[in-house]
């Protein structure tokens, strides 16, 4: 059984499936990296003594997994080892990888370039693997970038462009700047005038960077050549694109975190919000209500004044049957709608 990504879900059955050294072995990693994992991404686990009191029938808890059970998880899968006995560098270019037979043919006859710092160095043009070195180092460096690119892509990794960075390595879906270049010492040299100035000079030794944090950079020491350090540097790489896969994945835990309790707020917000506006329209159909019934009493203590005083005529008949009809526009139960004024929303 060999998994390359898996969901928070899965992973969580798969833990509560069996014990984790078991696990470790059937998924072919590390049961120390496996553990970590389950910490990382919030994963509950068995506790001590989980699987004996199973086996012996006795009473277990299964802890539940909240959260996102979607979010997917790349598991470090044990790969093979590059046999380092085994690389063995040619002393000329052959078959070599696409992207180093075009650095070459960008590289044969090129000028030397009167910008860089450091005296007769010759670079690649844009869009071409970047190395800068001197035309005597011009074979070794595009060797090692054939033996770094191929080792690169039969581990799974993928050597590219991209705009504004040049040339990355992508491991996972995480890309690192690289480029090649020769080593340079500052030295003291006297100038024209007699004066002494310092100068950059090229001292035929290669040096690998990684030019995005962290910054790292290899090179030939006293007793190893970089050639023999590639299957560490593309270890390192792994190894940090791991490291840097889980970290994006925890701060996008974060991130849907913070958007599902801004959502709750946003509802709660929102909710209180409708809850103010269904009682402030109650609360005014009250007063409207309250008025009305006024109106009315009003009406009706003038018509019976009118009966009284045997006053009542046409003039006003009409003028109660006018406003008893304006009560009823103004009363929030009945909201009969007025000839002239509309409803009584419009009037506001």
């Amino acid at each position: 059984m060999e998994y390359k990504e898996i969901t928070r879900k899965q992973l969580y059955d798969l833990v509560w499936s069996a014990p984790m050294i078991t696990l470790s072995k059937q998924l072919n990693v590390n049961s120390a990296y496996l553990k970590k994992l389950c910490v990382d991404f919030d994963i509950p686990t068995p506790s001590i003594g989980y699987w004996s009191k199973l086996k012996h029938g006795k009473n277990t808890e299964k802890s539940l997994l909240q959260g996102d059970f979607n979010i997917a998880i790349k598991l470090d899968v044990v790969k093979k080892a590059i046999n380092k006995i085994a690389l063995k560098v040619p002393e000329k270019l052959l078959k070599p990888d696409e992207l180093v037979a075009i650095a070459k043919k960008d590289l044969s006859g090129k000028e030397i370039s009167h910008w860089h710092r450091a005296k007769g160095m010759v670079t690649t043009s844009k869009g071409v693997l970047n190395i800068t070195v001197t035309p005597k180092l011009v074979t070794r460096a595009l060797i090692f970038m054939d033996i770094f690119i191929k080792l690169a892509k039969e581990r799974g990794f993928k050597i590219w462009f991209k705009n504004y960075y040049g040339t990355v390595i992508s491991i996972q879906g995480i890309d690192s700047p690289i480029y090649l270049r020769e080593k340079n010492k500052r030295v003291v040299v006297k100038n024209n005038s007699g004066w002494n100035e310092t100068k950059l000079v090229p001292i035929g030794e290669l040096v690998l960077k990684r030019d995005d944090y962290p910054r790292m950079e290899w090179h030939d020491s006293k007793n190893i050549k970089l050639e023999a350090k590639i299957p560490d540097i593309l270890k390192y790489f792994e190894e940090q694109a791991i490291k840097e896969k889980a970290d994006e994945i925890k701060r996008e835990i974060r991130r849907k975190e913070q958007e599902r309790q801004q959502k709750i707020e946003d509802d709660i917000k929102q909710l209180r919000e409708n809850e103010i506006e269904k009682f402030n329209h109650f609360y005014e159909n009250t007063k409207r209500y309250r008025k009305a019934v006024n109106l009315r009493a009003f009406v009706n203590a003038k018509k019976e004044y009118a009966i009284k005083t045997n006053t009542l005529d046409k003039a006003i008949e009409n003028w109660i049957e006018w406003a008893n009809a304006k009560a009823d526009w103004l009363d929030p139960i009945i909201s009969k709608k007025d000839d002239i004024l509309g409803d009584y929303d419009d009037y506001k």
